[in-house]
């Protein structure tokens, strides 16, 4: 019977191990039977990173309080991530593109169980198809495998179309960055079928089903964006702007958006409206099932030939007006699936980059909440050492209350300061 059951629970999901390898023998045979007519681009990249606790957070309950949390902890951190990419393209006939591209990514972080820390420079989401695997672990180091893209492209005059594991820019209803990533070279795939129609010079219409979970129906999404292009006059401005409307994880999500560029100005906003869908007796009125609503607006301007500023504000419906609910909010699914990735409803965030030399940038950014008046600083900088390396560093700051007896003070004040490096290698 228990076997039964674990059978029925499995039915949906591969193996872990057996998945990867599965995965990389299959791979390994499609660029072997590849039409000699395919170009095939084997590559990827080394990144490392270490982390620096400097000062511990603010706690009334003891360190204890801030390690049940997860947020405690000094000492460095380091993590290592290896990304192996395969993209072949080839053409069938003069009307049909193939495109199959694969990301396998190992990992390695020491100390295990550091993911408060290295959150900031990697992340995950869930998926449908189980392809990851932990490989290795012990009392130094732990580490895991996944095949993070796994997808093909089929591409003809009239529509494209992607299928499998593959990275989706719609805003942040598939695994988006939190604000505060220092990392945000690759989105994590999602398993889905997307289907493309272009409408004209740089406008499309796209359709969606993916699934991040293994739950029917309530991880899947169905839905539909449009992107339309327009010149604004006679002069450099131009506007993108377009819709989205579907049903995600049960809910029912309509939104707009728009980015424009007037006179070397960058503006953009986007809007949504959500109606969770579920039984409103059961739940929170607003963590769980009442309408909200979201919207950002942002403004990117170059001040000088070297000098790049961005401003942002944000409304989140579905945060909490009070730290004393951020315990509660953060237990949601929208929070655990990655979907929101902030606490409060009223953010604010700015951002200045300097080229001070071709090959050297030095950033500042800083998140402010305004529901608490916690903040988080982020200077760095980025350096190019040649084509194929670069290395970066910087500051995590925070201000704001801490933990109280084991609950959040604030959003930011919860968050230790921390010092980080990397090292990026291409291949």
């Amino acid at each position: 019977m228990a076997a039964s059951r674990a059978t029925s629970a499995g039915s949906g999901r591969l193996g872990s191990a057996g998945a990867v390898a599965a995965v990389l023998l299959a791979v390994l045979v499609a660029a072997a039977a590849a039409p000699l007519t395919a170009q095939t681009v084997v590559g990827g990249d080394v990144r490392i990173f270490a982390f620096q606790v400097l000062e511990e957070i603010e706690t009334e309950g003891g360190e204890d309080a801030a390690e049940d949390a997860g947020l405690g902890g000094s000492g460095g951190v380091e993590l290592g991530i290896l990304r192996l990419k395969l993209d072949s393209r080839w053409q069938a006939g003069s009307r049909d593109r193939f495109r199959l591209e694969v990301h396998g990514v190992a990992q390695a972080v020491s100390p295990p169980g550091s993911g408060s820390l290295t959150s900031v420079a990697t992340g995950a989401t869930r998926r449908f198809f189980d392809l990851e695997s932990d490989s290795f672990g012990g009392a130094d180091v732990a580490g895991a495998t996944e095949i993070d893209r796994l997808n093909l492209r089929w591409d003809r005059p009239g529509f494209r179309m992607v299928a499998g594991r593959q990275a989706i820019t719609w805003g942040v209803l598939f695994a988006p960055f939190a604000p505060q990533r220092i990392d945000r070279a690759y989105k994590p795939g999602v398993d889905a079928l997307r289907f493309t129609v272009p409408v004209g010079d740089f406008s499309e219409v796209e359709v969606i089903a993916a699934s991040q979970g293994a739950r029917t129906p309530d991880d899947l999404s169905f839905a539909s964006l449009g992107r339309f292009h327009s010149e604004l006059g006679e002069g450099p401005s131009s506007v993108d702007f377009g819709y989205m409307v579907g049903g995600f994880h049960r809910d029912f999500v309509l939104g707009g958006f728009f980015s424009a560029d007037v006179c070397g100005t960058g503006l953009r906003g986007e809007v949504s409206w959500t109606s969770p869908g579920c039984d409103p007796r059961s739940a929170h009125p607003v963590f769980g099932c009442g309408d909200f609503w979201r919207s950002t607006v942002g403004v990117d301007r170059l001040l000088t030939p070297t000098l790049t500023l961005i401003a942002e504000a944000s409304w989140n419906g579905f945060g909490a007006g009070d730290p004393a609910d951020y315990a509660r909010l953060a237990d949601a699914d929208r929070v655990r699936r990655g979907e929101v990735v902030s606490l409060g409803r009223r953010h604010a965030a700015l951002s200045l980059a300097w080229q001070a030399h071709p090959l050297l940038t030095v950033s500042g950014a800083v998140l402010f909440n305004r529901e608490d008046s916690s903040a988080l600083f982020q200077p760095g900088l980025a350096w190019s050492v040649s084509d194929n390396v670069a290395v970066g560093a910087g500051l995590i700051v925070t201000t704001g209350t801490g933990l109280r007896d084991g609950a959040l003070g604030s959003e930011y004040g919860a968050v230790p300061v921390v010092a980080w490096s990397s090292l990026t290698a291409y291949f």
